[in-house]
């Protein structure tokens, strides 16, 4: 496709990829957090300077054009590079050396923000619980922690250690379950896990595999949610030992289970391992994992009345 005219606005651009990925205007501006009709005039802006019609305007909604289709890969281009650009800025030039974004895995969230109070003096940090390591790559964020390896980018990585769980329930729940052999457990205790979108999650895979035709009683949006639910007595459930080992109101029911024994690791980009604020809130993050590992090993938990469901 020939340009026309000047060579396209970098910002036309972006709102055009924008677009592209989320189907509409509304869409779009939702997700960059930017007014629709100020989506829109971008959109016009560079269907001008291009001369052709991007976009064909559907009762649905938009749908890329021919011309559209093969704008895309050459927008991705620009996206990648500037992306890159600005990626290597943050790291030369310290705007943002002692305030880092940080996106973490639920339960390594929930355990960081936990471990906030010990943060450096003058580390300003921002924890958002995600498993997108794409963010890194879009400068949405400056590190991460993850359950396992990303699969692809540019990344530096640093094993954290791993979090242990096992299987928790409110105690007359507990001392129901304790009295039931293996096998009678999963038929017969009522059970509380993730919501359905969550089911690839090891912990997910392992529960509903061994539960079969069993139905949980109660699926949960979030980790805080699934624990006060298995609070309240509605079922049991699989928590993080540095969760539940400390809830007064729950029982360990189970040893660490083996088999879910993941190793987390710390993510970085490549272009900015080197940035102060990064490398500092990327050791105190390795420092917390490895100060509180007894208690992410689930080894401060009560070892009595427990059975192994390995």
């Amino acid at each position: 496709m020939m340009l026309a005219g000047k060579t396209p606005d970098w910002d036309h651009v972006r709102m055009f990829l924008g677009i592209a990925r989320a189907g509409s205007l509304r869409a779009a501006s939702q997700e960059m957090g930017i007014s629709q009709p100020t989506v829109g005039r971008h959109l016009s802006a560079l269907e001008a300077s291009l001369a052709v019609t991007l976009f064909d305007r559907l009762p649905e909604g938009l749908r890329l054009t021919d011309a559209g289709r093969d704008l895309m890969p050459r927008a991705e281009a620009m996206e990648t590079a500037a992306l890159a650009f600005h990626r290597h800025g943050d790291a030369i030039s310290g705007v943002r050396d002692r305030q880092v974004r940080l996106t973490a895995s639920p339960w390594a969230a929930l355990f960081l923000a936990d471990e906030i109070g010990a943060r450096p003096d003058g580390l300003f940090l921002e924890i958002r619980q995600s498993d997108d390591t794409q963010l890194l790559t879009k400068r949405e964020a400056d590190f991460a922690v993850r359950h396992g390896l990303p699969l692809t980018g540019d990344f530096v990585t640093r094993r954290l250690g791993s979090i242990a769980c096992a299987v928790y329930a409110a105690p007359p729940l507990a001392a129901q379950m304790l009295a039931l052999t293996r096998d009678r457990i999963f038929m017969d205790a009522p059970w509380a896990c993730f919501a359905e979108e969550f089911d690839l999650y090891e912990s997910q895979r392992w529960l509903l595999g061994h539960l079969g035709d069993a139905k949980p009683v109660f699926r949960a949006g979030t980790t805080p949610m699934l624990q006060h639910a298995i609070r309240s007595g509605v079922g049991a459930g699989i928590l993080p030992c540095f969760l539940g080992d400390e809830d007064p109101g729950l029982v360990r029911v189970s040893q660490p289970i083996a088999a879910l024994n993941s190793d987390i690791w710390l993510i970085v980009h490549r272009d900015l391992r080197k940035a102060e604020g990064i490398r500092i809130a990327g050791d105190w993050v390795a420092d917390r994992f490895k100060t509180r590992q007894l208690r992410l090993g689930g080894a401060t938990g009560h070892a009595s009345h427990q059975c192994s469901l390995a």
